[in-house]
């Protein structure tokens, strides 16, 4: 990761994005690529803000990717969490790195926009609904066909398998209605399960040059014709790559409900995943696939 991660893009982008009071009192603040480097760390291993600390002081390969000697100081867990609040709560930094992701992406080839996908993916509360909405401790998590929780949606590229957009909304709200914020703009195909058949109207008005694949649904007493069957076969095969990403976040991560509550940090918490799993992907490719950066 230390070799494959663009570690300049980031830190230029971080310079111009997060507040840092020079005259500060106190001990010197850690090194904000040092902080980066532990929060993703927590999202390819799943560790809390004293897991990360434990796991820090415990592992050599996390001191090497940390940059870290064995008397270097570790930040505290208190100071790891801090840095996480700065980062989601005041300065928006998930959707801000994802731009800076996807244009770098495009910058070394590995985004074509020959075909993106569109898929949603069930994010577990990390709290139980209760019969009383007013009463339920994360009043934005809702109750979906899933279970009790949010949607995380994405659109990933097709060739590189690399996320260039998410957007998170409450388990309860429909699939199509998450697929228009998600287009960035530039792509020229888009697939969709049948879940965004609803969604074309929106996406074609507003995006009229982007052409959509988007698998046929069947409708009462209608049956999809030989045709319909066909493209449904075809797209199928191609949407079916999204699964990758969603598989590596929920397998390869360990992640399996949130540990936040609130839309807010809920947000936060997917983009985060999604950058990891962003900097993960480019590992692989550039170990299998001879991509060079």
């Amino acid at each position: 990761m230390n070799t494959t991660i663009p570690w300049h893009e980031i830190q230029d982008w971080f310079d111009g994005h997060i507040y840092r009071n020079a005259n500060r009192a106190g001990r010197p603040a850690y090194p904000l690529m040092l902080m980066f480097k532990i929060h993703l760390l927590q999202q390819w291993y799943n560790l809390s803000d004293r897991e990360a600390e434990f796991q820090i002081n415990d592992r050599l390969s996390f001191r090497k990717f940390l940059g870290l000697g064995i008397e270097d100081n570790v930040p505290d867990s208190t100071t790891i969490e801090n840095f996480r609040h700065l980062i989601w709560e005041e300065q928006d930094v998930g959707k801000g790195l994802m731009k800076v992701l996807d244009k770098y992406f495009k910058q070394i080839g590995l985004i074509t926009r020959e075909g993106n996908l569109v898929d949603a993916t069930f994010l577990q509360a990390n709290s139980k609904s209760h019969a009383n909405p007013n009463k339920n401790s994360d009043v934005d998590a809702q109750f979906g066909h899933k279970g009790f929780g949010y949607s995380g949606t994405i659109n990933m590229d097709k060739k590189s398998k690399l996320i260039r957009k998410t957007v998170v909304t409450g388990a309860n709200v429909l699939d199509f209605r998450s697929m228009k914020p998600v287009i960035v703009g530039d792509e020229k195909v888009v697939y969709g399960d049948k879940g965004y058949v609803y969604a074309r109207k929106q996406v074609e008005n507003k995006y009229p040059n982007i052409e959509l694949r988007i698998m046929h649904k069947r409708q009462r007493n209608h049956e999809l014709n030989v045709f319909q069957l066909e493209d449904n076969r075809k797209y199928a095969k191609e949407r079916a790559r999204v699964e990758h990403a969603f598989a590596a976040i929920k397998s390869v991560f360990k992640f399996s409900r949130l540990r936040y509550r609130g839309l807010e940090r809920v947000t936060a918490k997917f983009n985060s995943l999604c950058i990891a799993y962003n900097f993960y992907r480019l590992g692989f490719l550039m170990r299998n696939q001879g991509v060079t950066v």
